[in-house]
């Protein structure tokens, strides 16, 4: 081809390449970099380089935007309107142009040791957070998602493997979102919570699904939306596997109705709870917070009957929650104090101070955990109670209303200490 037949965006390339001072096998290197390495072999690169260069065929679309980006122009300027070749049909695909898309089609930025890695931490950070401070495990996370968000969008996965990147992403938004509520960052709890929807739909995981719908039930609950937390727990549990997070799930839908003083809808819930507590069949997709034991659902059951005026059913709700944390169930601060806070109340709506004493007493002995909000606003509750006519005179009552305010006020330090978090609940 005489140099005048050569097109003009053929000259343009070598043109910008040489303003860079970059010879062809740089060239090739930029390219590689500008796909984030998901490319030929810079051999085979080179080869492509310089026939382009040439003007022997046009640069299909992918390169052409990758050109754009490795010189820092717009594919305009270097191919204009339309990138077609002034004369003629476009040149067929050279063989060197057909293997290059086949290896870049084969080649991935992952591998099974990455994927199992982001699966494992995501169920670490589930469980490590029964256990300590939400902050710190809140920044692993964070730190985390960057990674796979990075791997996802700069990188080159077969199918198989992108489904399982967005299913990771999903859980490591969800549980980012549940901490975020706990923290009382409402906006970013909420963006979370949606982007985990987002994922678990692009990776088509039920269990991913299912989580996500859990989150955000929790956060609209959180926002006291509560016919929507109820309606998106439903969901949540119908498209759920037979795991315990379809039994947290209905846990959920039944909280939200008691919580709108629905106690029918509240009590068919519960029934749903004890259906998927008989169908469970497989193991938890991540567990930890987003598992749901014995005591867990206990609790839940405890609360709708303290709604449905049934204090007896509600203690031995608390009892059976207690046994089974005797009988070695995954321990969790906030749903045991949970449990003991419900358990008092019981005890006080049948006027039996004894019982409601040696209920709260554990739980006024610890130090008031900032994300557990709710657990003192219910202890706020019990002292409410006391303070009615029929307890004013008794010492006991007096005793407890004085060890109830020396808990809020304790809470009320924490609070100050930690820049407050507002009222918001995580019964993990």
């Amino acid at each position: 081809m005489a140099a005048d037949d050569v097109p003009i965006w053929a000259v343009r390339l070598r043109a910008e390449r040489e303003k860079q001072l970059w010879a062809v096998p740089e060239m090739a290197r930029q390219l590689r970099h500008a796909a984030g390495g998901a490319l030929p072999d810079l051999d085979s690169l080179v080869r492509m380089i310089k026939k382009w260069e040439a003007g022997k065929h046009l640069p299909g679309e992918r390169y052409q935007l990758l050109y754009g980006r490795a010189f820092g122009v717009s594919r305009e300027h270097l191919f204009g309107t339309g990138a077609q070749p002034a004369e003629g049909p476009a040149a067929p695909l050279g063989a060197d142009e057909v293997a290059g898309f086949g290896a870049w089609a084969e080649s991935t930025n992952v591998g099974p040791g990455t994927l199992g890695y982001y699966a494992g931490a995501v169920n670490r950070l589930a469980h490590d957070y029964l256990h300590q401070p939400p902050d710190p495990v809140r920044v692993r996370a964070a730190e985390l998602t960057r990674g796979v968000f990075g791997l996802v969008q700069n990188g080159r996965q077969r199918l198989d493997q992108t489904r399982e990147l967005y299913g990771s992403a999903a859980k490591l938004c969800a549980f980012t979102a549940w901490a975020c509520g706990d923290l009382g960052q409402m906006q970013a709890a909420d963006a979370h919570a949606r982007t985990a929807m987002i994922l678990a739909e692009q990776a088509d995981l039920p269990p991913v699904r299912a989580l996500a719908f859990s989150v955000q039930s929790k956060t609209a609950f959180w926002e006291k939306r509560h016919t929507e937390a109820a309606v998106l727990a439903r969901r949540g549990y119908e498209c759920s596997p037979n795991d315990t997070m379809k039994v947290f799930l209905a846990c959920q839908e039944a909280d939200a109705w008691q919580e709108l003083g629905d106690v029918p809808r509240a009590l068919e819930a519960l029934r749903s709870v004890d259906r998927a507590r008989a169908e469970v069949d497989r193991d938890d997709e991540v567990g930890g917070l987003f598992s749901c034991g014995l005591a867990r659902q206990l609790n839940y059951t405890m609360t709708v009957r303290l709604r449905a005026a049934d204090p007896a059913a509600a203690i031995a709700s608390a009892e059976q929650a207690l046994e089974a944390y005797r009988q070695g169930e995954e321990w969790a601060y906030g749903t045991w104090a949970q449990i003991r806070v419900g358990m008092a109340h019981g005890y006080l709506l049948l006027r039996e101070l004894e019982g409601a004493d040696a209920a709260l007493a554990p739980v006024l002995a610890q130090p008031p955990d900032l994300r557990l909000a709710t657990v003192v606003t219910r202890v706020a509750e019990l002292g409410r109670l006391l303070a009615q006519t029929r307890y004013r005179d008794d010492p006991l009552a007096r005793s407890l209303r004085e060890q109830i305010d020396e808990y809020r006020a304790g809470k009320q330090a924490v609070g100050r200490e930690e820049g407050g978090a507002g009222d918001r609940v995580s019964d993990a």
